[in-house]
């Protein structure tokens, strides 16, 4: 880990820019390795589409309407991208590869703990979160074909099976020392969120041959459109990956890399509200199961590639989210990634081996989403909000400029903005887990067919 030394607070000074580049000597050291713009790309979106996904049209409900949703999303959207470039100049600014190892640059040593602390909570979480998902799919498929009482054939239960895909699919994915031989994997992930979205257009189309369902534009109180700022919150949060995406591109330049970020989120942008809008149109008002494909009836071989295809699409990000957290166990440690490769091996299993333990014990994602949601605001907005201004300062202790004196100001109403971000989603988060059903849960679909003969 390097930290800025006075001859690199005086070269930035001297610079007059904020955004700074590599220097040659380091962009040369990266060139003949690394991921390409489409790599790079595909990577951030198979960070960033994730379990949120099936979650979308729930969201759209409960924010109140269509318009509310998208216009939510695309304010969100310009401070999410705009924080992925921040974090990635950082990783400039202080020659580091994590964003523990950034934000202790910039903050200082006792600033690491901290930031690697969270790194490795919310990589856990989201780590348990794929498994849990993996694990619903293979329950939807094997009740479709194998009937309710399925689960009592031990291959087909869902410890076995969850371990078993687990094991053959993610662990041998998830022992690379670098972040770009995950690259080919990524496309594949995002290939298999194509046709989840093709089917949920389909499905909504063919649903209206039926009486069309009542949806909202606009919401009936302006505080419905909080509901779905944990969501956007959650998937959205690529932040942890920007700075080891950064770091393992062949053309290392901050230009190269904003382009690759606008070029994903915008894509990540579509696709959640495309998903949204059509899944919302197909049940309607209040009827949003929160698990999309749970809510389709029909048993077709579409339906069941799709169901398959999301546990696919976990099995590729997993190993992406585990990097993050293991490095920043390493780093907790005093260890960096060109450790020996057993100290890394086992951190793996053991990270496995307890993420994979927790999903199988742990059937309800909603509740984690929703505390996590909290971290994943800080990830967007707070951390990346002090690394900008500790940067303007020390290129420019004076602000002399007028531009490090806006970039400032924008840096305090960034992190400010996260601040409150947390503490709204935080509270209702603990609103949530608090809260007693006065009736029993929304039972739409596929769901509502199984009724209480399904064994998991």
């Amino acid at each position: 880990m390097s930290y800025i030394s006075e001859e690199d607070e005086d070269g930035l000074i001297n610079s007059g820019i904020v955004l700074s580049t590599v220097s040659p000597s380091r962009e040369m050291s990266h060139r003949r390795t690394g991921t390409g713009s489409w790599g790079t790309i595909f990577l951030m979106i198979n960070a960033t589409l994730g379990a949120g996904l099936l979650n979308f049209p729930e969201a759209f409900d409960k924010s109140g309407g269509v318009a509310t949703a998208i216009i939510a999303q695309l304010f969100f959207l310009v401070f999410i991208t705009t924080t992925l470039v921040i974090l990635a100049n950082c990783g400039d600014v202080t020659d580091t590869t994590t964003m523990q190892g950034a934000f202790a640059g910039l903050c200082g040593q006792k600033s690491l703990f901290f930031c690697g602390i969270c790194v490795a909570i919310y990589s856990f979480g989201c780590c348990v979160t794929f498994l849990i998902v993996i694990g619903d799919q293979f329950d939807r498929v094997f009740a479709t074909y194998f009937g309710m009482d399925y689960c009592h054939t031990w291959y087909l239960s869902r410890t076995f099976i969850t371990c078993l895909t687990s094991v053959i699919f993610i662990l041998p994915l998830s022992f690379f020392k670098r972040l770009d031989a995950l690259n080919y994997a990524s496309s594949i992930g995002c290939v298999t969120i194509i046709y989840v979205i093709w089917l949920i257009i389909y499905e909504s189309l063919d649903h209206h041959k039926l009486p069309s369902k009542p949806v909202h534009i606009w919401p009936e109180e302006p505080t419905q459109v909080l509901q779905i700022v944990p969501i956007i919150c959650f998937a959205y949060q690529c932040h942890m990956t920007a700075i080891p995406t950064y770091a393992c591109m062949k053309d290392r330049k901050i230009e190269k890399f904003t382009y690759c970020a606008v070029i994903s989120m915008v894509i990540c942008f579509f696709a959640y509200s495309i998903v949204g809008y059509f899944g919302y149109a197909t049940f309607g008002i209040g009827k949003v199961p929160s698990d999309i494909l749970q809510g389709y009836t029909d048993k077709s071989t579409t339906l069941t590639i799709a169901i398959i295809a999301i546990a696919v699409k976990n099995f590729t990000t997993y190993p992406i989210v585990l990097y993050c957290g293991r490095d920043a166990i390493l780093n907790l440690f005093g260890k960096d990634v060109d450790c020996h490769f057993i100290i890394r091996f086992a951190i793996t299993i053991i990270w496995f081996t307890l993420c994979l333990v927790i999903a199988i014990l742990v059937p309800d994602i909603a509740p984690l989403i929703n505390m996590m949601g909290s971290l994943s605001a800080a990830f967007i907005f707070v951390f990346p909000g002090i690394c900008l201004f500790q940067s303007i300062l020390y290129k420019d202790p004076s602000l002399y400029l007028n531009k490090d004196r806006f970039l400032i100001i924008f840096a305090i109403l960034l992190t400010a903005m996260g601040a409150f971000v947390c503490g709204v989603v935080f509270t209702e988060a603990l609103q949530d887990l608090q809260k007693k059903p006065l009736q029993r849960p929304l039972v739409t679909g596929f769901k509502a067919q199984l009724g209480t003969s399904l064994c998991t």
